[in-house]
């Protein structure tokens, strides 16, 4: 069952490759991606070198646009730092910011109840953290990505070589909580770090201004704080996340269903679920599709008449009472309801945050 983008709703007419088709493009994605990397460490390759990782950028933003579960920080950070790598001139004092950036924004997320409680985590313990200390290293967390973390910009070796242990620390530590995949692109992508100090800049690349780095966090930045020209809760609505940083920040409980209409006159309720990474479990962009999906499996019976649509949520922290109606659509199927991507959507309902 397709869960697709806002911006791509027809994901579900574009499944045209097998699995054994899919495990066969994901195989020569990997050789074609060593390839490049071998490439790029000689001169006389690195121009083929660049339109092969260029190209591979491509792929990949194709591969995570077919489904909205392939929505991951791996992937947009990834592409972030590789698209700065490719594209703009002064790569080497535009990338550290950026990086220092992913995590600066992941902390401003963070500044969120559910998280300095340990409850965004959904009973998850980071390794080597026990039980009654999770508050506190989730609290550490955040003085990490807010505090610490610039420390990978400072040209004092203590500095930089303490901060760099905390963050790898915090990341192997993370792995119970997140999966293996988060932490090993995070380690390629801070390799960068080392190397540059290691490996001075050419004479050529020191003559860069400060404009590229400047416009590349401005747009991040914006990126990060688009949520808060919504209204409501955007823990719980997810408006204007969408191309956000996707942080465990909150932690929140909903039930999707679908009153479906019989043109005899009966009725039954549907329940809306599908298995989906626990950072998207609530989105209403994963209900919506499924009431989608349901239309059109309903257009191909003659007793289909239409089916009405609601989801309600609330944090967890919060007690079941205090479940609230985010969608509710009458006659869903022909009410032409669409997800508009940087304007609020009137038929969601703005939740408001709890006090």
């Amino acid at each position: 069952m397709p869960i697709c983008w806002p911006f791509f709703e027809s994901c579900h007419a574009w499944r045209l490759l097998s699995p054994s088709s899919i495990d066969l493009l994901l195989d020569l994605y990997a050789a074609a991606a060593v390839l490049a990397a071998l490439a790029f460490l000689r001169p006389a390759s690195a121009a083929w070198a660049w339109w092969l990782l260029l190209a591979l950028v491509c792929v990949q933003v194709l591969i995570v646009a077919q489904d909205y579960r392939l929505r991951a920080n791996q992937h947009y950070m990834a592409v972030w730092t590789t698209l700065v790598f490719l594209l703009v001139r002064g790569k080497r004092a535009t990338l550290p910011l950026l990086i220092v950036s992913f995590y600066f924004w992941a902390g401003i997320l963070k500044l969120d109840p559910d998280w300095l409680s340990g409850a965004a985590l959904s009973g998850r313990r980071p390794l080597f953290i026990p039980e009654p200390l999770v508050p506190a290293a989730c609290a550490y967390v955040l003085l990490l990505e807010l505090v610490m973390i610039f420390g990978l910009l400072a040209r004092s070796r203590v500095l930089f070589y303490g901060a760099m242990a905390q963050v790898v620390l915090f990341h192997v530590c993370s792995w119970p909580v997140v999966g293996a995949f988060y932490p090993i692109v995070m380690f390629a992508i801070l390799t960068i770090f080392p190397l540059m100090r290691l490996l001075p800049a050419p004479l050529s690349t020191r003559r860069h201004g400060m404009a590229a780095p400047a416009a590349v966090l401005v747009v991040f930045a914006f990126l990060q704080i688009a949520h808060h020209l919504f209204p409501g809760d955007t823990a719980i609505t997810g408006e204007g996340r969408l191309f956000a940083l996707h942080m465990l920040d909150a932690s929140v409980a909903c039930r999707g269903r679908a009153i479906e209409h019989r043109r005899d006159g009966s009725s039954r309720e549907r329940t809306l679920s599908t298995v989906v990474p626990v950072r998207i479990h609530c989105d209403p962009i994963v209900f919506w599709n499924l009431a989608r999906e349901l239309c059109r499996r309903g257009s191909a019976d003659p007793q289909f008449a239409n089916l009405d649509f609601l989801v309600q949520s609330r944090r967890t922290a919060q007690p079941p009472t205090e479940l609230r109606t985010v969608v509710s659509i009458e006659d869903f199927c022909t009410s032409g309801t669409t997800y508009e991507v940087w304007r609020h959507n009137a038929w969601i309902l703005p939740v408001q945050r709890a006090t």
